[in-house]
């Protein structure tokens, strides 16, 4: 294996690409193959209802998958998953920690063997709040460390301090100390693993507690140095936490361990989730990132259905899927322990349901398979809205499509009406059918919209309220809808009032340029290879989808198109919120919009494949250099083994920095 990242290291500056390559082509074999021996399904021909006016725009049918969708659906969304689980985090990461139960607590330790060391290795994560409820134990708090030879004459070696938990801080030096003196003078203290790493770089210092200040706490000083085996000797994304995994693996843990919170300023469902994988893979950072993997994983065959939904045809679904297993945004947000891939897949899998019903109508589909397509698209927004407040914005959306839906079945009626009052220049079956327009239309209208009080309103709030039943967010540990409100107003404040800035932030024109990606983490390995992670979008997807948006809106304007209108709506509802957003953000804000240009794209690919078939092979090219990009990008959007001249050979734009 190490032959084989050297190689692809130096053929492709990618430790990963050439492992990459080969398990993609054994997949792509294997999946052809099987499938070379699945059956044909028989596609059953539905009937299709044909209205005798014109006015009249009937349901469009719903597409089912063939053999060949589901051939190619499987083939884009295993390959996509092999590179996003590739490398993804280490299964084993330290997790006991050491909490004092003074004010001002020692601890000394004994070098056993070597006494000569170069670096101080330490970690701290998240204290047992349950145990001490007055106190949040969680970090360095100025720390100092000392070395001595014998006990009396003591050295400061180091102050242990900052920011960022299951990080791993390392001072390094020239020391030769047989005895180490810890001297932690903030009870909010914690150390989950202290090291010292030897000077010949062949491992660490083995450690033994001499003594502490009380032997008889409830966590001794031992927890420090029983992990020694578990400390990595160069650091990099995949054995501890960077960006915002200092703050939702953190949550999740303390789901996991049913603590006490200490701060949430997002809502709980998606925090839930990632603390289900937690309590299945153990906590490491396999372990928090895990769920977030597997719903980036989900959303492909996800978004091959809604193109099937919206165009019907497998080569605009292939090409949907492509341009979504191939977005930076998509592998790098998908890879790092957050909440967007699960807002984003409900935010996906709640505008299916819509557009289901905003291309039906209640005139030739029953109105209960209507009202159960509502309720599903009512639970999947309260998911979202319950996983994060983004899932708000593109409610407006659904809202637009389900009124645009309603208001195109008033228009009809209207004209009904018109069609009764005039018999004698009508048929008999259009008479019959306007009969029928005008007697069902308020009926089925009061209906639905009384539905959708209970649907869009009344369930998505049952959902958010009983997200926070199972966590122990209040220190009196006492849920109610008091203190679900209570802790919304908390969220709401803190995001309105935040007045931080990032040297990486952004604004949303920036994002449909792709102008300022953020830039999440670097670090070097043991082998010198260099890994850097930045969230930003591909190239193509920025400026075709722009030009393919404007395109949709043309087309909505020209014809009023159906398609154009859903998949502006869904673009606008994600997008327009931004504009009004005065606090600090960042270019993966982007990231829901992002799925509606992807749709966009394939908007435009569908029109010249109906209309000019002859430029398939100018669409394939796209493709392929789409593809392209995705590959040669990939030590900075996944964090793959590469060199420096490499990482700065890839910032095209002078405000593109990855390291």
């Amino acid at each position: 294996m190490k032959y084989m990242k050297s190689l692809s290291y130096n053929l492709f500056h990618n430790s990963e690409l050439l492992i990459l390559m080969l398990e993609c082509a054994a997949a792509f074999v294997l999946i052809w193959f099987v499938f070379r021996f699945v059956p044909e399904t028989e596609k059953k021909k539905k009937n299709h209802f044909v209205s005798s006016l014109d006015f009249v725009k009937p349901s469009v049918p719903e597409p089912s998958l063939t053999k060949k969708d589901w051939r190619n659906m499987c083939m884009i969304t295993i390959m996509y998953a092999i590179v996003s689980f590739h490398m993804l985090g280490s299964t084993e990461f330290v997790n006991t920690t050491w909490q004092p139960s003074d004010e001002s607590s020692d601890i000394i330790l004994e070098c056993r063997d070597e006494t000569a060391f170069d670096a101080v290795y330490a970690i701290y994560s998240e204290g047992d709040n349950n145990s001490n409820p007055d106190n949040y134990q969680l970090g360095f708090h100025d720390i100092n460390v000392y070395g001595s030879n014998n006990r009396n004459d003591w050295t400061q070696l180091c102050t242990m301090e900052g920011k960022g938990i299951y990080q791993y801080k390392i001072y390094e030096g020239s020391w030769d100390y047989r005895y180490i003196w810890i001297a932690s003078r903030n009870k909010n203290d914690t150390i989950t693993e202290f090291a010292l790493r030897k000077s010949d770089h062949s491992g660490f210092v083995d450690l033994k507690v001499l003594s502490q200040s009380d032997p008889s706490d409830l966590y001794p000083a031992s927890l420090i140095i029983d992990e020694q085996e578990k400390i990595p000797l160069y650091p990099t994304y995949y054995e501890e936490s960077y960006f915002d995994e200092v703050y939702h693996p953190r949550n999740a843990w303390e789901i996991a361990n049913g603590q006490r919170m200490y701060a949430t300023v997002h809502p709980l469902f998606g925090t839930n989730l990632m603390a289900l994988a937690i309590r299945i893979f153990g906590f490491s950072p396999f372990g928090w990132r895990f769920a977030g993997a597997l719903f980036g994983v989900l959303m492909v065959p996800l978004l091959y259905a809604l193109c099937k939904l919206l165009f019907h045809k497998t080569f605009a679904c292939t090409c949907g899927a492509v341009l979504l297993a191939a977005e930076f945004m998509h592998i790098t947000t998908s890879r790092i322990g957050t909440l967007e891939p699960f807002s984003v897949f409900f935010i996906m899998w709640m505008f299916y349901y819509m557009i289901r019903y905003y291309l039906s109508s209640f005139y030739d589909t029953p109105l209960k398979k209507q009202l159960w397509t509502l309720f599903v698209c009512g639970i999947l927004m309260g998911i979202a809205i319950a996983t994060k407040w983004t899932g708000c914005y593109s409610a407006v959306g659904l809202a637009i499509l389900l009124f645009a839906n309603l208001i195109r079945r008033w228009r009809e009626y209207v004209k009904a009406g018109k069609v009764l009052k005039d018999p004698a220049k009508h048929t008999l079956d259009q008479i019959r059918e306007a009969a029928n327009i005008r007697n069902v239309f308020v009926k089925y209208l009061i209906i639905t919209l009384a539905c959708c009080v209970v649907f869009f309103i009344i369930i998505p709030i049952i959902i958010y309220v009983l997200t926070y039943l199972p966590d122990h967010v209040w220190k009196d540990d006492t849920w109610s809808l008091a203190n679900v409100w209570k802790q919304t107003m908390y969220i709401f404040n803190y995001h309105r009032n935040v007045d931080a800035t990032h040297p990486y932030q952004s604004v949303w024109y920036m994002w449909l340029l792709d102008i300022r990606p953020i830039w999440y983490h670097i670090s070097t390995d043991g082998n010198g290879y260099v890994h850097s992670i930045s969230c930003f979008s591909n190239p193509l997807l920025c400026y075709g989808g722009l030009a393919a948006i404007v395109t949709c809106l043309v087309q909505l304007i020209l014809d009023k198109d159906q398609k154009a209108m859903v998949i502006l709506t869904g673009y606008l509802s994600a997008l327009c919120p931004w504009l009004l957003v005065e606090r600090c953000v960042f270019s993966y804000h982007f990231y829901p919009t992002s799925i509606f240009a992807i749709l966009a794209i394939v908007y435009v690919i569908d029109r010249i494949m109906r209309n000019a078939p002859e430029y398939r092979k100018l669409i394939i090219a796209f493709l392929m250099i789409y593809v392209f990009l995705f590959v040669i990008f990939m030590p900075v959007t996944c964090g793959f083994g590469t060199s420096q001249d490499y990482i700065n050979s890839l910032e095209w734009l002078s405000t593109w920095h990855f390291g």
